[in-house]
């Protein structure tokens, strides 16, 4: 009987393992990714925009989120991805504070990492975004 329960443990266990080894892989998202990641970049009301900054900050998500899912999409290694995507996540960040200014992109900042709070779950790639 203990060899019983021992051998569904390690089972177990090996499973846990084997879904985290997965779990940790970037490809290519659903379709629907760019258009959520979009909504979620949006800026809302709390931040108060010239139509100019908001459609300068629109073509700047645009152009982030295509570089994101061609990195998404090559060949690298997920390390090398995953770097790329951060390294791009920093670059973003200082079009934002270049379009906004600092202290409209530091709230402008803070209200997308609570909008793309939820999709984290459903696209792991959203994990590396900002």
């Amino acid at each position: 009987m203990k060899n019983i329960l021992s051998l569904a443990v390690i089972f177990f266990l090996g499973l846990g393992f084997v879904s985290h080894a997965n779990a940790q892989k970037i490809s290519l998202p659903s379709p629907d990714f760019k258009k959520d990641m979009l909504g979620a970049l949006t800026p809302g009301s709390d931040v108060s925009l010239s139509d100019s900054q908001k459609s300068e900050l629109k073509q700047s998500n645009e152009s982030f989120l295509n570089d994101v899912l061609k990195i998404a999409g090559g060949s690298d290694s997920d390390e090398e991805k995953k770097k790329s995507i951060l390294n791009l996540g920093k670059k973003q960040s200082s079009a934002f504070e270049k379009i906004l200014g600092e202290d409209k992109a530091k709230s402008y900042k803070k209200s997308v990492k609570k909008k793309i709070r939820p999709f984290k779950t459903k696209y792991k790639l959203a994990t590396f975004i900002l």
